[in-house]
């Protein structure tokens, strides 16, 4: 019997442990723009709490953030390659009854990343690496549909650098 009970908790286990993969990169478009998350299981937080699969909230991330410098620079003409290294979203996942995102001006956005500024032609105009972080981020709300946004102060973070830039 205790042999059984033992083969039970082994099949029990081994259909229980994923063999799925986790992709090394989540990648999205949005007309000129890409942006690229490297290893985004490795980022120090990117968590999807009560907002779904894991995957999926990364995807949309990555969506979101490829959409608002889209948004930003279409009219520069030029193309947005970037890799993010590691992502620090505003807030902080905590569990209560549920998982949700707090945000507090304790938990600052963060990003790590490599970009890569194209004009038509396909010149490199600029190119670097920077970590940038966004203190004091609740010193300035946000207002109207971006104060809805999940990730509303990470994409005002990020389109406010590279308008430094460009």
């Amino acid at each position: 019997m205790k042999k059984l009970i033992v083969l039970i908790f082994i099949m029990l286990q081994a259909s229980c442990s994923s063999t799925q993969e986790k992709p090394e990169t989540v990648v999205a478009q949005d007309r000129m723009v890409t942006v690229t998350l490297f290893h985004p299981d490795e980022f120090t937080d990117i968590e999807a709490g009560n907002m779904g699969v894991q995957s999926r909230f990364e995807q949309n991330v990555a969506d979101k953030l490829a959409e608002a410098l889209a948004d930003e620079f279409e009219d520069k003409n030029v193309t947005i390659d970037i890799k993010f290294t590691d992502i620090d979203l505003a807030g902080d996942t905590r569990f209560n009854t549920q998982e949700i995102r707090v945000i507090k001006d304790l938990y600052i956005p963060r990003m790590a990343f490599e970009y890569s500024i194209k004009d038509a032609s396909g010149n490199v105009l600029k190119e670097g690496r920077d970590d940038i972080k966004g203190m004091g981020f609740l010193d300035r709300r946000l207002v109207g549909r971006a104060a809805d946004e999940l990730i509303g102060y990470d994409k005002r973070m990020l389109v406010e650098y590279f308008k430094k830039i460009l």
